[in-house]
């Protein structure tokens, strides 16, 4: 039952990862800042990375990794978006909530009591948070807020509660005990930015 539930969760985590490759794509067609370019580019080759370890597990659990299909709806309401500040909120709240994913996870007995998983929690986990602190700095330089703002937020069955919106910053590694982040990123999180968006 325990496999079971495993292999469901990260099926799951690839068929995201598979559908935010294609947002990130399609989003570079749009004439946007070097930076968002640069971002962007950056985050296929992020989702990529974690991508192929976690096929290669669900490979090995005997799951057709080839045959998963795309989130439609994540699909779509990535795709609504319009403009750069509503695709980089988009981006940065996408993050933000597969960062505390992983931290969950690690704390579920089901997820982290097999050394293998707890591993590859670990892995997917640093790579998604690493990119989290890069597109928040992309965001702070563009002068866009963090926090979001449109209505259909509101609706999201997913909506975390206001105090997590608010206060909480992912610190996966921190979260679990472990001293450092690995890749290139420095485990150090910057400064929160305390600015006339905090009543927001």
């Amino acid at each position: 039952m325990t496999d079971s539930i495993v292999v469901i969760r990260l099926t799951r985590n690839l068929r995201y990862k598979l559908t935010y490759v294609k947002i990130f794509e399609t989003y570079l067609e749009a004439e946007l800042e070097q930076e968002v370019v640069e971002l962007l580019k950056e985050l296929i080759q992020a989702q990529q990375s974690a991508i192929a370890p976690l096929s290669r597990y669900l490979r090995h659990q005997d799951v057709n990794v080839q045959d998963l299909e795309l989130d439609e709806k994540l699909l779509n309401h990535a795709l609504s978006r319009d403009n750069v500040k509503s695709k980089l909120r988009f981006i940065y709240d996408g993050l933000k909530r597969a960062a505390a994913w992983y931290k969950t996870q690690l704390l579920d007995r089901q997820m982290a009591t097999n050394p293998e998983i707890r591993e590859l929690l670990l892995e997917l986990g640093e790579i998604d948070a690493a990119k989290l602190w890069r597109a928040e700095a992309i965001m702070s330089m563009l002068r866009i807020p963090t926090e979001m703002k449109e209505k259909e937020w509101d609706e999201e069955s997913g909506r975390q509660e206001p105090e997590l919106e608010k206060g909480w910053r992912p610190r996966l590694v921190e979260d679990v005990g472990r001293p450092s982040w690995t890749g290139t990123q420095q485990p150090q999180y910057p400064r929160p930015r305390r600015s006339r968006n905090k009543d927001s």
